[in-house]
């Protein structure tokens, strides 16, 4: 069907939750322009269309009707900020008619000019104008005041300039007797800056009422209108704010009625009064907390740890937690329901979008499959939406050998639609980095059709549905379960032992600690994996143990490992659980310990193949490695994805690394002629001299193909890269990548089955023989 919508009125949307059982309900929230719109559930399957890949394949659910349903645009309001309950208004009776307020605070702006929108440092001000106060920078990068009354909203500008990255001691003093309004700035002395104080005074020609009904808002205007039917424009305040304080003055008594500590209770969205008021606030769209405050002095480095040093917010214009779009209506899903990936089609008549979701396997039922799919959910979640292509933004990708960007219907309908905000691989729009993402949202690039503006073919999820066209293919449909980085975070070890064989995801980038502690006690307890991709195990990752916010993940980017940018000193501890970010290499748990197997290498271009080893084909033990197998030594010389299967993100073994010493390399890409000087070594692998870190010149950029048994009787088989699915999925899976690929599975099927058998018999054995002694 051909589609003509322009691009910001293209429908979307996204389905909530973003993982499901069997038998539960999936709320799903659409933007749509058109009137009526019409739905569908299906199973998805391979969506990539291609003449030498797999046709798409996406099954209907005849239990699920298909329906229609009104349409109408929502759009969610970017930007995070923190709000209190006011309490002036209500306690007016024990203040004066016209009292005196001073609000102080520590900020640090981190973008005082071009922010193309007002900044608010703090808001009470009311929708009609008639009460309320506040302060914000123009869009021109004026300081502002601004307070209500009975003939409306009066403003001010304020003669004081602010830079940015400098941090402010701000007091602004509201007399409301005197109708003045003055402000002082305090810059922060450092061994470069000589502490400046700048201040001035403004009387206004009208009385003001400060009492609001509002609550307090700070970083932003108002805490209502989280969504809307048009676009809204953002009024947060770009930057850090510290040690935020009201006091109500009368002659020479100071009264505090509002002192918030931001370094309490950094995990979650509370924040507290420490005046005695016990006034408790809360944050809106995931601002980043655990950060460096106007006193933090390098003696050390982890909020958790600190007694001082932590008590800043930084807040984003751009940031956004959940879209919190109205939900348009909800799927039950059947009980009998198979665990996969699942797609609600949406169609307007002008444009179609398919919105993806995960059901599990219903965990209260004994498990009939002993073979797992895991999708890694957590990396679907640090690409989504991104814009490293984008080369007007602070942070872009330009590796040599890549083509043109090629956009597609995804990337220009994320140009249109700023509200659907960005990845944990984008700056934000002060130039800072991202350290929080949630699936609470439209995620374009999470879509079975999508195709990378950058590799030249699907990546992340529309790769991994190859898998599920292969394992449809080897196992029969239903013959086998499919799991989430979510499932697996959230139910740990005792999933993964409800299986034999487990195979992983193209890219599984992102695991916390729980997730590689199931890992181990997977493969101690001898159970099989198959590892189909690179770049795996490789950030430290947060995921909320709050059940109200399972769709929050975060990641701190040090520095160290292969980034588009590292967060500053100070600022590398996970605010969701306290723990160091950065990788899991950097703390001592290295992916080579679980799939033989460590990322050192990426490039953009032509890929590899790779050339089988003399030891392996002369191995009697790796024999089942090549049934089937024609005679060659090159695999994989193809591919849907840089045209072979060795490229992206590409591993090696490395024995120093945590790689078991029993571990073989089956094959490499060094073996079939290596990489172009189009790929090259991350920087955790380059040692001085920095030299030889190329395709051509290093021997460490390469693919290896490897196979290890486990002391506990399980084995690993690790193929390390991110395009071994394009290759397997070649020429709809008639090729060697995918006969090895099937060759590993169904054996890892057989001994796991045998391993039972023999269980069995020791088990009847024990039972049976003591018997016969007996008679």
């Amino acid at each position: 069907m051909s589609y003509s919508a322009d691009a910001s009125q293209h429908i979307i949307g996204y389905a909530n939750p973003l993982v499901v059982s069997p038998g539960e309900r999936v709320g799903v929230h659409v933007s749509c322009h058109q009137p009526s719109y019409t739905s569908r559930l299906v199973r998805l399957g391979p969506g990539h269309n291609d003449a030498n890949a797999p046709p798409p394949s996406h099954q209907s659910v005849a239990d699920v009707h298909s329906s229609a349903h009104p349409g109408r645009p929502q759009f969610s309001r970017p930007g995070s900020f923190a709000t209190v309950p006011w309490f002036v208004k209500s306690s007016s009776a024990a203040l004066d008619p016209e009292p005196t307020l001073e609000i102080s605070f520590w900020a640090q702006p981190s973008l005082p000019q071009n922010a193309g929108h007002e900044q608010y440092f703090f808001s009470t001000l009311e929708p009609d104008g008639h009460s309320g106060f506040g302060a914000y920078i123009t869009k021109d990068g004026n300081l502002t005041v601004a307070v209500g009354g009975e003939h409306g909203r009066q403003t001010a500008t304020i003669r004081v300039s602010l830079a940015r990255h400098c941090w402010y001691l701000m007091t602004f003093t509201f007399d409301a007797a005197s109708r003045v309004i003055t402000v002082c700035a305090m810059s922060k002395t450092t061994h470069v800056i000589v502490s400046r104080t700048q201040q001035d005074a403004v009387t206004l020609a009208n009385g003001f009422a400060l009492a609001s009904s509002q609550p307090l808002t700070i970083a932003s205007h108002s805490s209502k209108e989280r969504v809307s039917h048009v676009p809204i424009n953002s009024t947060t305040f770009n930057g850090k704010i510290d040690s935020f304080k009201l006091d109500y003055l009368t002659g020479d008594h100071r009264s505090t009625l509002l002192q918030l500590d931001f370094s309490k209770d950094i995990p979650s969205e509370e924040f507290y009064d420490v005046s005695g008021g016990a006034i408790q606030g809360h944050v809106v769209n995931c601002p980043a907390r655990g950060v460096t405050g106007h006193d933090w002095d390098a003696s050390e480095t982890a909020w958790n740890r600190a007694s001082y040093g932590y008590g800043a917010i930084h807040f984003h214009d751009d940031d956004v937690d959940d879209a919190a779009w109205d939900r348009d209506f909800e799927l039950s899903l059947p009980t009998t329901l198979l665990s996969g990936c699942y797609g609600i089609e949406i169609d307007d008549g002008k444009s179609h979008d398919m919105i993806p979701f995960f059901v599990r396997p219903d965990l209260d039922q004994k498990p009939t499959n002993k073979v797992a799919f895991i999708f890694p959910t957590f990396t679907y979640a640090a690409y989504a939406n991104d814009r490293m292509y984008d080369i007007t933004r602070d942070v872009h990708i330009d590796i040599p050998g890549s083509d043109s960007v090629r956009r597609s219907r995804h990337t220009h309908v994320l140009e249109s639609r700023p509200d659907l905000g960005v990845s944990l691989y984008d700056s934000h729009n002060d130039g800072s980095g991202t350290t929080h993402f949630s699936l609470k949202r439209v995620v374009l690039n999470m879509r079975p059709d999508y195709f990378h503006w950058g590799f030249g073919g699907p990546r992340e999820l529309p790769a991994d549905l190859w898998f599920i066209g292969f394992l449809d293919r080897e196992l029969g449909s239903g013959n086998y379960d499919v799991l989430t980085d979510h499932d697996l975070s959230r139910f740990g070890t005792s999933l993964l032992l409800r299986y034999d064989v487990l195979l992983s995801g193209s890219h599984p980038e992102y695991p916390t600690y729980a997730m590689l502690d199931a890992y181990d006690a997977f493969l101690a307890a001898g159970r099989f994996f198959m590892y189909l991709g690179g770049n795996g195990y490789y950030w430290v990752t947060g995921h909320s143990a709050d059940p109200k916010r399972t769709h929050r993940i975060e990641v701190r980017r040090a520095d160290q490992g292969c980034r588009v940018f590292s967060l500053p000193p100070g600022n590398w501890f996970l605010a969701l659980t306290g723990e160091q970010g950065g990788l899991w290499r950097s703390r001592g748990r290295t992916p080579n310990r679980i799939c033989g197997l460590g990322c050192n290498a990426c490039g953009m271009g032509q890929g590899a193949p790779y050339g089988i080893t003399l030891e392996a084909r002369q191995d009697p033990k790796l024999q089942f490695l090549f049934k089937g197998l024609e005679d060659t030594n090159i695999i994989g010389d193809f591919g849907l994805v840089q045209g072979a299967a060795s490229g992206d993100e590409i591993d090696r073994l490395d024995y120093s690394l945590g790689t078991p010493e029993n571990a073989v390399i089956i094959a490499t890409s060094k073996l079939a002629g290596g990489h172009s000087d189009n790929y090259g070594l991350f920087n955790e692998e380059i040692m001085f001299p920095m030299v030889n870190t190329l395709g051509t010149t290093s021997d460490k950029v390469r693919s290896d193909l490897v196979y290890f048994d486990t002391e506990s009787g399980g084995a690993v088989f690790g193929v390390g890269s991110i395009n071994w699915v394009g290759s397997l999925a070649w020429k709809n899976y008639e090729n060697n990548i995918a006969q090895i690929t099937a060759n590993v599975l169904h054996e890892f099927r057989e001994r796991s089955l045998l391993k039972h058998w023999y269980l069995d018999m020791n088990l009847a054995a024990i039972l049976y023989f003591p018997v016969l002694r007996g008679s």
